[in-house]
């Protein structure tokens, strides 16, 4: 295969896999916001809150790949 011609990596799910990883990401997320309102101005709050957007993004991304799939499992 050429340089260009890359394979995209496909991602495959357990029989309930979609639904542990947005469980997961869900608490991911809860958890940077936990930790955003405990971090004070001087101390680690920027990367707090890049924390917290991080996991935000992933959560929202889990859960349109899983309605996407379940979507697809009904048709």
């Amino acid at each position: 295969m050429g340089f260009w011609r890359q394979e995209k990596p496909s991602v495959t799910w357990g029989s309930n896999g979609i639904e542990e990883a947005v469980n997961r990401a869900r608490l991911d997320w809860q958890h940077a916001s936990h930790l955003m309102e405990i971090s004070e101005p001087d101390n680690g709050l920027e990367d707090a809150i890049y924390y917290l957007q991080l996991t935000e993004k992933r959560y929202m991304y889990l859960l349109s790949h899983a309605k996407r799939e379940r979507e697809h499992q009904q048709a």
